[in-house]
Formats: C-alpha cells, structure tokens, sequence
C-alpha cells in the first residue's frame, strides 16, 4: 500500500494510487515499525485523497498512542509500546503524529505529543541524572556500548569474535546517530552492549 501511493506521488499515474488503495488495510496497527506499514500508508491515503475513512484511521492509531489509551507509558513519559525496540515504537509513532498534524489531524494535540516523545529519546528525561539521550552522539550523555557488531570490533585488520560483545569499556567505535532500543517501562536503563533488548540499535 505504501509503495502504491509513493509511486504515484512520483509518476502521477492514477494505477499507482488504486493500487495502494486495493492493499490498504484499514484495522488499527499495533506499532509503526519496519515490518508493519499500514499507519504510514493509512495518512499517506488520507493525503492524497482527503477521505475521512482514512483520516478515522489514523485517529484510531494515535488514541492508542496518547494518554489514556491502550499504550502504557513510563514514570517519565516514554509511550512504552514494548520492552525491544521501544524507543524505536516511540520514534515511529511521534514521527507519524507531526506527519498528520502537519496533514491537518489535531494538529495541536499531535504535534504537542510528538514533539514531547522526540524530546524525550533525545534527553528529556530522568536517567542517569536527567538529559540522557538515547541517540548515540547527541547531547552530552549518550550511550558508548551498543549492541553492534562493527561498532563494538576493533579496527580493520584486527580479530573480531563475541570476546568483543563481552568486553568492558566503551565501544571502539561511536556509532553516530544509532538510537538504541531503550529503558524498561520504569524507565530504566543499562548502557551494555550484552544487553540487546536495551541496546541493539533501531
């Protein structure tokens, strides 16, 4: 569905646009995530279409998503969807919400929300003394041990095994721009490389 409307976009060729519509799935996702798209092509649809049956979808998604629905969240604020990758259920979905406010959906109310997810994966929030980002690289505090392989095995020409996933210390490489997978619904958090539920890159 989503490649349908991307492609019309592109060529303007209206098959494209009622092909999407064909594979358009219109029961609430669980998450936007890499393996599960129909959020993403529920707002794309009610883009190009202006059609309230897709505009209802996409707010059937985000009542999920905001205080009050089906999602939990944190002490501190993180809409906690799932112990692995959950800051990446975060990301998605405050990325869909500034996309449909920016549609016109509750434009207010998402952008708000959005804005206060991005905040948070990027230091608003309480571990480590507070301003910790689960970005790698950003901000001052950010984790050093990923879970990733190239990131945590020396340099070219040297052995790398799991005695590398093993080691203490920083990762010899800094991973820039990796968001990790995030804290447990108490919003804790262990910056270790062994952990890869925590820690393996979205």
């Amino acid at each position: 569905c989503e490649g349908g409307v991307w492609l019309y976009r592109a060529t303007g060729d209206p098959q494209y646009l009622s092909d999407a519509v064909a594979n358009h799935e219109g029961s609430p996702p669980w998450a936007l995530s890499w393996d599960d798209k129909k959020a993403a092509c529920q707002l794309l649809l009610y883009e190009e279409t202006n059609d309230d049956q897709y505009k209802n979808e996409v707010q059937a998604f985000m009542r999920d998503w905001m205080p009050g629905g089906s999602v939990p969240y944190t002490p501190c604020g993180l809409a906690w969807r799932d112990k692995w990758g959950a800051n990446r259920y975060a990301g998605n979905a405050a990325f869909l919400a500034i996309a449909a406010a920016e549609a016109g959906i509750n434009t207010d109310e998402y952008r708000q929300w959005g804005v206060e997810q991005i905040n948070y994966l990027l230091g608003d929030n309480n571990h480590d003394g507070g301003c910790f980002s689960y970005e790698i690289g950003v901000g001052k505090k950010s984790p050093k041990s990923p879970h990733h392989r190239s990131a945590s095995c020396p340099d070219l020409g040297q052995p790398c095994s799991d005695a590398n996933l093993h080691a203490s210390g920083d990762s010899p490489h800094l991973l820039l721009g990796a968001l990790v997978g995030g804290p447990d619904q108490g919003d804790n958090y262990q910056d270790n490389r062994e952990d890869y539920v925590m820690n393996e890159v979205a």
